[in-house]
């Protein structure tokens, strides 16, 4: 294996060179000593005016030596696509800074919600780093603690789960269970089989509310036609609680082994061979939790090339990651949860990519 940083960066300059050389384009600045140690990694709008901004900013005494007098040369990489740079950044900063990498970047981490139909009594939780066990389904993601913990407390009021652990170990009475609110496994109301089937109920209720909703409409008809006005306001109540799953807030939540996204944004602008004109190209991925796809540039000459890409791309996506899946996919999360993403973000695309118009390219 070669000098990471010759795999990682395209071009390089000594500090004794004219800065003004460097490119003003986006991408990646690597600045190292006199023994080619990474001093500073950083990513960048602009890489000329950083790399001159960096080296002309003066310390304060008590603070270490100035950057210019420790630098010997920098690294360059440019990177137009902001999300590829995000990505191109958080794995040079691995191979770079290996086992104190963590020390040199920022992971804004989503949340998720988490239960193991294989327990005894499930509980969903709120969690940060799902383990992806046999029999744990996964909702998400989430962008905040709260919103995941609202999510799970509608499930819970709606499928009456049970939600206090410490009194189905110590046997005490639950409050739920006297409060009518919970269905009383834990009491021998019901069979552990019996509410695992409830738990199964709830999480598709959670990966897909249009299909629950739409199920208990058609029980409210009905029992409304058998006059059990009851029967029927209480699915009226389930409803209405199940409604808020579809706020904006929960767009990206579903079904998190199923989740597949396709992001499309601006790339490089390029020449065609015999054409003095630049064209703008796009930059094609395809997300799943566990692997991330560049499947390249694009000219929007023909889209139908791009459909047949970004299909093939998402037949390869994996059904197991390693262990730095969830790290990566905070990378995407960052992304889908700003109020303004860059590009184009689409959600769970069928196979055939129906859904996906791109006679027009992302603005």
């Amino acid at each position: 294996m070669g000098n990471p940083i010759d795999e990682i960066f395209e071009k390089s300059i000594s500090t004794q060179d004219n800065i003004s050389d460097l490119p003003s384009s986006a991408g990646l600045v690597l600045f190292t000593d006199n023994q080619n140690n990474p001093i500073t990694l950083l990513t960048t709008a602009n890489i000329r005016r950083t790399a001159k901004t960096k080296l002309a900013e003066q310390q304060e005494k008590t603070k270490r030596a100035d950057l210019k007098s420790i630098t010997a040369k920098i690294y360059y990489k440019a990177c137009q696509c902001k999300f590829r740079l995000a990505i191109i950044h958080y794995e040079a900063v691995k191979r770079l800074f290996t086992t104190n990498y963590k020390d040199y970047i920022t992971l804004v981490w989503p949340w998720y919600l988490s239960v193991n139909i294989n327990d005894k009594i499930p509980f969903f939780c709120v969690t940060r780093k799902p383990s992806f066990k046999a029999g744990e389904k996964i909702l998400g993601p989430f962008p905040t603690q709260k919103s995941a913990s609202v999510f799970m407390n509608i499930l819970e009021d709606v499928y009456k789960l049970c939600r206090k652990r410490e009194h189905v170990s110590d046997g005490q009475s639950c409050p739920y269970m006297q409060m009518d609110a919970c269905v009383g496994v834990c009491a021998g109301k019901i069979s552990f089989e019996e509410y695992k089937q409830i738990i199964n109920e709830a999480f598709s209720a959670g990966a897909e509310p249009e299909t629950a909703i739409n199920n208990f409409q058609i029980e409210m008809q009905k029992a409304a036609k058998e006059l059990q006005f009851e029967g029927a306001a209480g699915l009226k109540k389930k409803i209405d609680k199940l409604s808020a799953l579809k706020k904006t807030v929960y767009k990206w939540t579903g079904d998190l082994r199923k989740l597949k996204i396709v992001h499309i944004d601006k790339s490089f602008k390029i020449k065609e061979q015999g054409s003095k004109k630049r064209k703008q190209s796009f930059a094609v991925f395809v997300i799943n939790i566990f692997q991330i796809i560049d499947a390249g540039d694009f000219l929007w000459d023909n889209p139908d090339v791009v459909k047949s890409i970004v299909n093939k791309r998402l037949e390869e996506l994996p059904e197991a990651g390693d262990e730095d899946a969830l790290e990566r996919f905070s990378i995407v999360t960052y992304f889908l949860y700003r109020s303004k993403p860059a590009g184009e973000w689409i959600k769970n695309l069928k196979v055939n990519i129906e859904n996906l118009k791109l006679e027009n390219p992302p603005t």
